[in-house]
C-alpha cells in the first residue's frame, strides 16, 4: 500500500484538496475527523480535557472548541497540555484506521494530517510521499477571519502556533500552491493524481 501524507497550514485549502482526492477514489484517513471522534461525549479523552481545562469548556456534554481554542492558542504551555492529552488518542485511532485499509488491500491511502511534521509522520516512515498545500500568510489570515469569524489577532495566533510554511514546503515531495483560483487548484490536483497513480504502480511492482 502506497501511503500519501497530506498536510498544509491552517486555512491553506488542505480540506479542499482532500475532498478532490476522495472524489478521485482514494480512501482518506482524516486526522481532523479522528480528533473530533476521540472527544465525543463520554470519551475518556473528553474527561481528561475537562479535568485539565475546567468544566467551562463543556456545553451540554459537548466540547466547546471555540472556548478551548481561545485558551490554547494564546498560551503555548496550554497548547502543549492539550496536545499531550489529544495526540496519544489520535495516534491510536489513526493506527486502527490505517490497519483497516491495509487489510482491504487498497493500493493507495491518503493520510490527511494537519500536524504531519509536528507528529513525525515523515520520520517514523508512516508515509511514503508527502503533499503540502501552501498559501501565503496573508491568504491564511484572510480566510481564517472570514471563515471562522476570528479577529486578526486570533487568526495570527493560530497561524503562529503551527510550523512555518517554509519548513513544511522544504520537507515536501509535492507542493500545491493555493493562492489562486479554485480552477488552478483543481488543475494542480489532477496532475498530482496522475503522478500518484504512476508511483503506486511502481510501488506495487516492488
Amino acid at each position: 500500500m502506497l501511503t500519501i501524507g497530506l498536510t498544509g497550514g491552517i486555512a491553506t485549502g488542505k480540506s479542499t484538496v482532500s475532498a478532490l482526492l476522495r472524489q478521485a477514489g482514494f480512501p482518506i484517513v482524516d486526522a481532523d475527523i479522528v480528533a473530533r471522534e476521540v472527544v465525543e461525549p463520554g470519551t475518556p479523552t473528553l474527561e481528561k480535557i475537562k479535568l485539565a481545562f475546567g468544566p467551562g469548556i463543556i456545553d451540554n456534554g459537548v466540547l466547546n472548541r471555540r472556548k478551548l481554542g481561545q485558551i490554547v492558542f494564546e498560551d503555548g504551555a496550554q497548547l502543549k497540555k492539550l496536545n499531550d492529552i489529544m495526540q496519544p488518542a489520535i495516534s491510536s485511532a489513526m493506527a486502527d484506521k490505517i490497519n483497516f485499509w491495509r487489510l482491504q488491500n487498497v493500493p493507495i491511502l491518503v493520510l490527511d494530517v494537519p500536524l504531519l511534521f509536528e507528529r513525525d509522520y515523515d520520520k517514523n516512515k508512516s508515509v511514503d510521499k508527502i503533499i503540502v498545500v501552501a498559501a501565503s500568510e496573508e491568504m491564511q489570515l484572510s480566510r481564517l477571519e472570514n471563515r471562522d469569524q476570528l479577529s486578526n489577532m486570533e487568526a495570527r495566533n493560530r497561524v503562529k502556533a503551527q510550523l512555518p510554511m517554509s519548513q513544511k514546503i522544504a520537507r515536501a515531495d509535492y507542493v500545491i500552491d493555493n493562492n489562486g483560483r479554485i480552477e488552478e487548484l483543481q488543475e494542480q490536483v489532477a496532475i498530482l493524481i496522475k503522478k500518484i497513480k504512476e508511483i503506486a504502480s511502481t510501488h506495487d511492482a516492488k
